[in-house]
């Protein structure tokens, strides 16, 4: 078995990629609503988080709802903003290898904020306690009992835990300040 933050980290990678092939334009644009996106699930969910938990039927832990909180309404957002009509950064569109090379770090900023916030409550719901076998015994073991070092130390920076609400807005505001402004 692989480390999980192998996969986190390859889907971050993914969107690297995805970004060297679009382009730093279309990329700043997803990473504007991205920033304001994560700005309201974060301040909406210190404002009215434990009334959703409290209105669930069940004894859901508050980790597990915060988890589907952002990750449902991070893949969506993503899939509009990636699908959908994209907010382009006002700069020269380039071509060719410039535009993979510019376009590299947007993808792996983009992938930062969607991935990240994904992994960052998906492992502070403890992976919601599923079980993977461990080697050919049959055995199985939770993924939350066999994170490694590396993964306890990435956690600390990902997006909810690690970037402040407010700095998120700042951010975003400025970038879609200059996509409106041109």
């Amino acid at each position: 078995m692989i480390p999980i933050e192998v996969l986190w980290l390859t889907l971050i990678v993914v969107f690297g990629i995805v970004g060297a092939v679009r382009g730093l334009w279309k990329e700043l644009g997803v990473t504007t609503v991205m920033l304001l996106s994560l700005f309201v699930l974060k301040f909406g969910w210190e404002q009215v988080g434990s009334k959703i938990v409290d209105a669930l039927p069940g004894d859901l832990p508050t980790t597990t709802v915060m988890a589907i909180y952002y990750g449902v309404t991070v893949v969506f957002v993503a899939f509009i903003s990636y699908e959908g009509i994209s907010l382009k950064f006002p700069i020269k569109e380039m071509k060719g290898l410039g535009k993979a090379i510019f376009g590299l770090p947007g993808g792996l900023l983009n992938g930062y904020l969607i991935v990240g916030t994904i992994w960052d409550v998906v492992n502070q719901a403890d992976y919601f306690g599923i079980q993977v076998p461990m080697g050919s015994t049959g055995t199985t073991i939770a993924i939350s009992n066999s994170l490694t070092a590396l993964n306890n130390t990435i956690v600390h920076y990902l997006p909810v835990t690690f970037m402040n609400e407010f700095v998120m807005l700042v951010l975003g505001m400025v970038l879609l300040l200059a996509i409106i402004l041109k």
